[in-house]
């Protein structure tokens, strides 16, 4: 099929956004060495040297590789470069142990692993020693266990970006469930999935009309999941090493962010923290939040404190963040039945609560929920 009759991927969406706006910031980046920025230009030339790295040790189409890093803009410029060379991503989970890395490593099969030298040095050189089928250590930044990818990349010049041609059905990434039942399972996202995903994102979601994103919790997980839908409106996105409260307020007041995603406890470690009403939140539209089930008097208390910002999104690992929304509008502190809730179902998925024996339940009546996707 030729790129004008088939399916819009992630890749040639972020493409788009990298070419529409080429002068608007896109990520802020903060750290022990000062603030910076990389406009949309620069972000799309750290892809391409990135593109052109993956390409020099042999990463294409299909190749299983991995990611162990903190919060750090690279993982973005990292992220954006899988999406479009069409790599198979997993990420291994910065609180993992060594024997969750291992497990997750030899179930997909991982070849390669790219990983932040700053926190993770020691882990990718035990992961080369346990792991068997571990070819390449790729990190981000001066390493002695690995090969610098950043400074591979470094010696490339930018040149022209195009998305892979994998087929849309093909697995894109493995997301691992958290293994409560017994061992993780790795999920499969096809790249027609990730594309539903953010269709839904865009469609569903409420957003800011000026999007100024805070991303504080992991970028390898839930919080790159952000950055494709900021993209698409030239929005900006702030990048925190890690979750601390205080950080996270002074964050909010500085850039005059909009938007963030949080977990509901990060929400009551703002709500509880000292300082909490010394910052000036009044910038925040939309506060994005989801991965658990949030307290209801805990969230009326978000609402009366920080205001009618909250929108609450439920998925699960194979219909990721996708299921249903609990809009802003539908977050009344008077009904704290409904501040329970996980909200109505997008249109875009089937959904139902089924018996054990896969029946539709009553209304009313306990059940399991089921959902049927586009992917």
């Amino acid at each position: 099929m030729d790129d004008l009759h088939r399916e819009p991927l992630a890749g040639d969406i972020l493409l788009g956004s990298l070419a529409t706006y080429p002068d608007r910031v896109a990520v802020h980046v903060t750290g022990p060495d000062g603030d910076s920025a990389l406009t949309y230009a620069q972000v799309r030339d750290e892809v391409s040297r990135y593109a052109q790295a993956y390409a020099s040790v042999g990463l294409g189409v299909g190749n299983p590789v991995a990611m162990l890093s903190g919060n750090r803009h690279e993982v973005l410029i990292a992220q954006s470069a899988n999406l479009i060379t069409g790599v198979r991503f997993a990420a291994l989970h910065p609180m993992g142990s060594l024997d969750d890395h291992v497990y997750v490593m030899e179930d997909a099969g991982i070849e390669t692993l790219i990983y932040d030298p700053r926190l993770y040095e020691q882990r990718a050189a035990d992961l080369r020693d346990r792991v068997p089928g571990l070819k390449t250590l790729l990190s981000l930044g001066p390493t002695a266990a690995g090969v610098d990818l950043t400074a591979v990349a470094a010696g490339f010049e930018p040149g022209p970006l195009a998305a892979h041609t994998a087929a849309p059905s093909s697995t894109a990434s493995l997301a691992y469930t958290g293994g409560t039942t017994g061992k993780s399972k790795g999920v499969m996202l096809s790249y027609s999935g990730g594309a539903a995903l953010l269709r839904i994102q865009r469609t569903e979601w409420e957003w800011p009309e000026e999007i100024r994103f805070l991303v504080c919790a992991p970028l390898s997980h839930a919080g790159g999941a952000f950055w494709n839908p900021t993209s698409m409106s030239g929005g900006s996105m702030v990048v925190l090493p890690r979750f601390e409260p205080e950080a996270v307020l002074a964050a909010i007041e500085k850039y005059r962010i909009t938007a963030t995603m949080l977990v509901p406890t990060m929400i009551y470690a703002l709500l509880d923290h000292p300082k909490f009403d010394d910052y000036d939140l009044s910038s925040l539209e939309t506060v994005f939040y989801g991965a658990s089930a949030i307290s209801p008097t805990r969230l009326t208390e978000a609402i009366e404190r920080i205001g009618p910002v909250f929108f609450q999104f439920y998925g699960q690992a194979e219909c990721p963040m996708t299921i249903s929304v609990l809009r802003r509008g539908d977050h009344d502190p008077s009904k704290p039945e409904r501040l329970a809730s996980c909200g109505k179902p997008v249109p875009w998925v089937n959904v139902a609560l089924l018996d054990d024996a896969g029946r539709t339940v009553e209304p009313g009546a306990p059940g399991r929920s089921a959902c049927v996707a586009p992917w």
